[in-house]
This record gives structure tokens, C-alpha cells and sequence, in this order.
């Protein structure tokens, strides 16, 4: 056993900058805990731990800019939830949210420690990459963080390509246009509630009267080794009239994009049938939601 363990609690930023960039010690990050503290090889290793809920501006912060929100990577799940303006222009994320874990899960749990876990299971880093959400990584350089998409900072399954010392300050997110947007985010386990995802998927876009998708954003989760869109997907159905034959070729395009694998959980040929299928329940209801 360890002869002890270091555990630092900084108030700030700044305080939290000045015990990595002055400590060579490789330290542990803990925010929530609800995916790291189960993980009995981290524990096994770690001799230095930093508590990041002292940081004020990680674990309450939720910044609304003329243009995007910054939200604290160490903010829970529930105050996103019930975040006025997250709810109002971000109903997508808050969905996403709802659907993880218990409400003891969601009083406790981040985004921040979501990316971090690197699972592809995670059910916000869809939301997250259909967002097109910035990751802002300290400590910070000369005043500044450094920028990754989430999917950038996955490097596999429970892999991050986070160097020593680099923690998850912020989740930036672009505010999306609300005219003409539809969005979606569904997510399939073993059963209605607290489920790992068998596979999940996230549809952002945004159409015109005339059914035309101006846009449309695609992300799934669980049928690949890191979170992605399917940019063939996509532009199949970007500048198309939305009609029952488009949807058919948009499902079996994105069967073809995505990669999965049999594990415990479920299958390969289960995951590839059944992300198609989802995709085209999507499409098929805002189809005839449009028509109404």
C-alpha cells in the first residue's frame, strides 16, 4: 500500500495553474468521481490527487457569451438540466443529460468527466460533437487555454490523448440558429433507464418549409472506438428535399459509415441494423411532423 496520499484543494484557476506548472508531481484530477472512484487501477497509482469542485469557476460556472456558452467542466449534470438558457438553446444536451445514470448520477456527475472517461459509451459526447463543442484544456499557457474537439481528445476506448497534468477547464458551445432546427437524441440499453448505451445517436439540422435540409449534423455513440460524425451521411442529405426514399439511402449510408463491435453488451450486426433504424425513425418523424 501507499504510505500516503497528497490531496490538494485550489480555490481558483490560478491556484489550480500554480500547482501543476510549479509541481512536477503527476497528479489525479477528481471532479463528480462517478466514473473515476470505480476505476481500482487509477486508485492503485495515484499518489497525488487534485479535488476540482473547489474551483469555483470549473464546478459553477455557466457563462452565456453573445455567441456560445461556457460551461465549467466540473458543473454537474443537473444544473445543466435546469440551466434557463442551456434549456432554451441547448435542448438537445439537456435531454442527454436526463438519460444518464440515476438522479444521485446527475447531482454528481460532468461533462467534463464524461470526456475524460473516454468511453464510447458516453452518452453527451454525441450531443457534444453534433454542437460542434470546443474542449478547453488547462493549465493555461500565457493566459490561454489550449482548443480540441472532443473527438480529438478521444484516443480509444478509456484513452485520452491528454498529456500529464492537462485537465478539462471549460465545454465551449456555439450558439446554434434556432430557425428551421430540429434536432434529436436517442439512445437504446438493456433497459428505460440508468443503462450503459448499447448505441446512441444525436441528429442536429435545420430545414426550410419546403422540407429542403439546409444542414444536418450526425454523431453516434457505442459503434465505434471513439465518438464521431458521419460527414457521408451528411452530405447525402445536405441541400436534399426530405422524402421516405432519401431516408432509406441516409440509413444505409450511415450502416456503412459506422464500425462497430460485439462485446457484452450487444453485437455488431445488432449495433449496425439498429443505429440505420434509429436514424430513420428520426428522419421519418420530422418528415411527417414537416407535412402535418
Amino acid at each position: 500500500m501507499k504510505d500516503e496520499i497528497i490531496v490538494r484543494r485550489p480555490q481558483n484557476l490560478t491556484e489550480l495553474d500554480q500547482i501543476l506548472l510549479e509541481n512536477g508531481n503527476s497528479w489525479t484530477f477528481v471532479a463528480g468521481g462517478t466514473d473515476l472512484l470505480v476505476q481500482k487501477q487509477v486508485w492503485q497509482r495515484a499518489t497525488h490527487v487534485i479535488d476540482l469542485t473547489s474551483v469555483t469557476e470549473l464546478h459553477q460556472q455557466v457563462e452565456v457569451l453573445p455567441d456560445k456558452v461556457r460551461i465549467g467542466a466540473a458543473v454537474p449534470y443537473t444544473k445543466i438540466i435546469k440551466h434557463p438558457f442551456i434549456k432554451e438553446n441547448f435542448p438537445i444536451l439537456c435531454e442527454a443529460c436526463r438519460q444518464i445514470g440515476s438522479i444521485q448520477i446527475q447531482n454528481r456527475g460532468t461533462i467534463g468527466g464524461n470526456i475524460a472517461n473516454a468511453s464510447p459509451a458516453g452518452d453527451t459526447l454525441p450531443v457534444l460533437s453534433a454542437l460542434d463543442a470546443e474542449v478547453l484544456l488547462g493549465p493555461r499557457q500565457n493566459g490561454t487555454f489550449t482548443h480540441f474537439k472532443p473527438s480529438e481528445i478521444m484516443a480509444g476506448p478509456g484513452q485520452t490523448r491528454l498529456k500529464q497534468n492537462q485537465y478539462i477547464a471549460f465545454v465551449e458551445l456555439p450558439l446554434p440558429a434556432k430557425e428551421g432546427q430540429f434536432w434529436a437524441f436517442r439512445k437504446i440499453g438493456q433497459r428505460q433507464a440508468m443503462a450503459i448505451s448499447k448505441l446512441s445517436l444525436a441528429v442536429l439540422g435545420w430545414m426550410d418549409d419546403l422540407l429542403t435540409i439546409k444542414e444536418i449534423r450526425i454523431a453516434t455513440g457505442s459503434v465505434a472506438p471513439v465518438i464521431q460524425r458521419h460527414a457521408k451521411t451528411e452530405a447525402l442529405l445536405n441541400g436534399q428535399t426530405l422524402t421516405e426514399a432519401l431516408i432509406e439511402k441516409a440509413a444505409e449510408a450511415l450502416k456503412n459509415e459506422i464500425s462497430p463491435i460485439s462485446d457484452i453488451r450487444s453485437n455488431a450486426t445488432y449495433r449496425r441494423e439498429t443505429t440505420a433504424n434509429v436514424l430513420k425513425d428520426v428522419l421519418y418523424e420530422l418528415l411527417m411532423e414537416k407535412k402535418k
